[in-house]
């Protein structure tokens, strides 16, 4: 941004002191962040890169930042390091890890720790509580044993952020249970894993991110030796985003602003939205007691009077406050649709995208949103703007690319490659690889194909080749073409049956770049399955890294054992905190969206009366609030402080959407969702209440 397009508040914001201590609140959108580049270019005056600090709460948040660095406008002295908490904790743990060892207490042979992922942590978990789920352990809560392994994860990682001990868990679960009796035995449990889980930590010299952050509370941030280390290491802090960091992260920015000369803190008013994960955007505020100026952004730069209006309004309707005025008419901004099923729901959108789109209407100014995005809905979005030529990319950072059809594929070659894994193949899973690899292979060649070519798994030749078939018709129906596809790959599997077999990864290396990205196949110039299949492999690469030295696994059968860890639903590591790549239509969670910290000029907001805009995933064994600051074992979870909590973070939701759309909301209402049942949730009745008022403010 040139300087004659700066704010006041901007300007305000670069002419303040370099040596001195900023707290900047402000909506999303008015232009905070832009002020903090901005003032970049004056502490590179006095300050080399190397020795200023910017983090954020998650990566994609810092990303006008690196942008801005890339561009070679700043490079005296280095880069500046761009990080998270968790990754400034992590380069201290392996700085002073000789002296953290004995202080934790740590057992392992190893020189280094091993940090774990959430796979790895996952995964290292599962093992260790599978004897006690055969004992009947949590026979009181029915649950998937995923969802229970991240519920007990989700509780480690709470009490590290919030300062907490371990045997505090099963009291304050209690404290927040409706009915504690018929759940207090697993909370008990759930403790008890936990205590487990990092008795094997330390026996092995693992730090998740539970312990990271321990360690950063317990040593990091308060002894002498890593404190001296941080001061003469960085001059310059830049934090942003700070209402969506942890208790945690807050303490290390006040021992910054202790000891740093320069420190800039930014706080996003209406914030929030992480609370889920430990976010305390109230403990974040306390920083600006302590920082010299404060400078308070009032309003979006770009502010659309009458969405601004219509804001203000549904609010006021989901606040229970009447006396708040609403706008007379929103017909031109805000654009309500009634369809009686999903599939016409999608049609309508995907048709109301293509009109924006032929208006001139660029497609990255555009984004579909919904509470829980399923893969009835990526896929039917998706396949209905693919028709129509319209470029999309979806966003669920936990999901996103293990559903992808050409990973799926390519884990059904690998386990067809590998009899002795002993996994079936099911002719659906092989027919679903063909149409996904082979040319011109629709449902009905490939029906027949996999009956046809798919041999017992026993007899070791997986795949027949075409050339045996020999009833003409059947391969006239497949066709010749298509059949020198298919013998290409089942004579490239039966060579490889014969020699020495690699990893997983190396397999998965080796017949995408020698069969699967040949022209004659669907990957060939496929960019988009070539990076999730790059991710994969380096997921793969991370987990064999980490089983081999944790687990003495051998190479080949752990193949077996990272394909059953993802059908237990564990999640590869290097899936998640992806970038977008800012083409196309965003199909994305709402909260994904946020995080983004984008605006877009049209939003489309999919059945306002699911339920999903209001309540909070159900997580029986754990509860995010219990841990917080101002909750005391004393106090009781009841529905009234359920329901406002609801009410509470639906609301900062459609405020951070609507202070993040420029032009228009085109909202949804759908009478029979895609489970056959009708909606009538929260936001729905609150837009109801706003037309009614509306109305009658018009006079109608």
């Amino acid at each position: 941004m040139l300087p004659d397009q700066l704010t006041n508040h901007q300007r305000e914001i670069i002419e303040k002191p370099v040596d001195s201590s900023i707290f900047i609140e402000g909506p999303a959108q008015s232009g905070k962040t832009t002020a903090c580049i901005a003032r970049l270019a004056r502490i590179f005056e006095n300050y080399p890169g190397h020795q200023i600090l910017i983090i954020s709460p998650q990566q994609s948040l810092a990303q006008p930042y690196r942008d801005i660095l890339h561009q070679n406008r700043f490079r005296l002295g280095g880069m500046p390091k761009i990080s998270t908490m968790s990754g400034i904790s992590r380069d201290l743990v392996q700085i002073f890890w000789p002296v953290i060892k004995p202080v934790f207490n740590f057992k392992g042979v190893s020189s280094q720790p091993v940090f774990l992922s959430l796979e790895t942590a996952q995964f290292s978990l599962s093992r260790i509580i599978k004897p006690l789920l055969e004992k009947g352990y949590f026979q009181s809560v029915k649950i998937d044993p995923q969802r229970l392994l991240s519920q007990i994860i989700d509780n480690l990682n709470k009490t590290a952020i919030h300062g907490l001990a371990l045997n505090e868990i099963a009291s304050r679960l209690n404290s927040g249970a409706t009915d504690p009796s018929m759940l207090e035995n697993s909370f008990k449990q759930v403790e008890e894993c936990a205590f487990l889980f990092r008795s094997f930590c330390f026996e092995n010299n693992l730090i998740d991110f539970s312990l990271l952050m321990e360690i950063s509370h317990r040593y990091l941030f308060s002894e002498k030796l890593p404190q001296e280390y941080v001061q003469a290491r960085y001059k310059v802090l830049i934090a942003d985003n700070i209402e969506e960091d942890t208790p945690i992260a807050h303490e290390f920015y006040r021992q910054c602003l202790k000891s740093f000369p320069s420190s800039t803190f930014v706080f996003d008013s209406g914030g929030g939205y992480r609370t889920f994960l430990g976010a305390d955007a109230e403990n974040a505020y306390g920083l600006q007691k302590k920082c010299e100026h404060k400078v308070i952004f009032k309003q979006p730069i770009r502010t659309n009077t009458q969405i601004n209006a219509f804001r203000s309004g549904l609010l006021a309707c989901i606040n229970q406050e009447s006396d708040k005025l609403t706008p007379k008419d929103f017909s031109e901004n805000i654009k309500l649709t009634v369809y009686q099923f999903l599939p016409e729901m999608v049609d309508g959108i995907v048709n109301q995208i293509e009109d924006l789109i032929q208006r001139g209407i660029l497609q990255n100014q555009i984004a579909v949103l919904t509470p829980y995005l399923s893969d009835v809905l990526k896929f039917s979005f998706t396949k209905k703007l693919k028709e129509k030529g319209i470029q999309a990319q979806t966003h669920r950072p936990s999901r996103e690319y293990l559903s992808s059809s050409a990973i799926q594929a390519i884990l059904t070659l690998a386990k067809i490659a590998h009899p002795e894994w002993e996994m079936p193949v099911s002719h659906y899973e092989f027919r679903d690889c063909l149409m996904r690899f082979i040319e011109d292979m629709d449902i009905i060649r490939a029906e027949q194909a996999s009956k046809a070519l798919l041999a017992n798994q026993e007899q070791g030749q997986t795949i027949r080749p075409f050339d045996e078939i020999k009833n003409d018709t059947l391969r006239e129906c497949i066709t010749l073409k298509i059949g020198d596809d298919l013998q290409k790959l089942s004579q490239w599997i039966e060579e490889y049956s014969h020699k020495q077999k690699p990893p997983l990864d190396i397999f998965i290396q080796k017949i995408f770049g020698e069969i699967l990205s040949q022209p004659q196949f669907t990957l060939h110039n496929d960019l988009d399955a070539a990076t999730e299949i790059a991710r994969i492999i380096q997921s793969i690469r991370m987990f064999r890294s980490f089983s081999s030295e944790v687990y003495n696994f051998d190479e080949l059968s752990l193949g077996k054992t990272y394909i059953e860890s993802i059908n237990q639903g564990l999640l590869p590591s290097s899936f998640s905190g992806t970038q977008l790549n800012n083409e196309g239509i965003l199909i994305s969670p709402a909260h994904t969206f946020l995080m983004q910290n984008r605006s877009v000029k049209y939003q489309f907001w999919l059945d306002i009366g699911s339920l999903g805009w209001w309540e909070r995933l159900y997580q029986p064994l754990t509860n995010p609030y219990v841990y917080q600051k101002n909750w005391t074992n004393k106090e009781k979870w009841n529905e009234t402080k359920e329901y406002n909590i609801n009410q509470l973070m639906m609301a900062k939701l459609i405020n951070g959407l609507l202070l993040r759309c420029e032009e228009a909301i085109f909202v949804s209402i759908l009478q029979t969702n895609e489970y056959g049942t009708q909606n009538n949730g929260p936001l729905l009745r609150a837009f109801q209440k706003m037309i009614r008022q509306s109305r009658k403010t018009a006079g109608a």
